[in-house]
């Protein structure tokens, strides 16, 4: 996002319309190994019309009309799964991105602008992650069970996609 997405942005633009990629969705990993268990750990942008737990243990996913199909079988997954593993799914509608630009802040926009099925996995930044960005940022203070976790749900989720079959 610093560097205004230009990565992603490219990747959608000019990777995918030069060659002939069916894509089944994208996932888009910000920030996913930070997790506090402690109230009032976590907080949430201002004017966001949802309300979440301030205790920041879960991962949130968040997606948009083209991918809230595909979020709803991550959750079964994830429940099945990995039932202690705290995630949260955030489906935006209607165009609502648009009033909240934390929604696009990360590398699934230019493929939410491109009608792909796109959504971002994160502990929620610098909501929840004082270290977020600063010196402070450093491999001992991340939650590598949390980490783990998110990975085995992201594999759990590739895999029933591989094997699932066509309708």
């Amino acid at each position: 996002e610093e560097d205004g997405l230009l990565g992603s942005q490219d990747f959608a633009d000019n990777f995918l319309s030069e060659r002939d990629h069916q894509i089944k969705f994208v996932h888009i990993l910000e920030m996913i190994g930070y997790c506090k268990h402690e109230a009032g750990s976590q907080m949430m942008p201002e004017g966001l019309p949802i309300k979440l737990s301030d205790i920041g243990d879960f991962l949130a996913i968040i997606s948009n009309r083209d991918s809230n199909s595909v979020v709803s079988k991550l959750s079964k997954i994830a429940h099945s799964y990995v039932p202690d593993f705290h995630v949260k799914i955030l489906k935006v509608y209607l165009g609502l991105e648009k009033l909240f630009p934390h929604l696009l802040r990360s590398d699934h926009s230019p493929f939410w602008a491109k009608r792909l099925p796109a959504m971002m996995w994160t502990d929620t930044s610098e909501f929840r992650n004082p270290n977020y960005h600063s010196a402070f940022d450093l491999p001992e203070t991340l939650d590598y069970e949390f980490l783990i976790n998110t990975c085995k749900l992201l594999v759990l989720h590739c895999l029933y996609f591989v094997n699932e079959q066509p309708e």
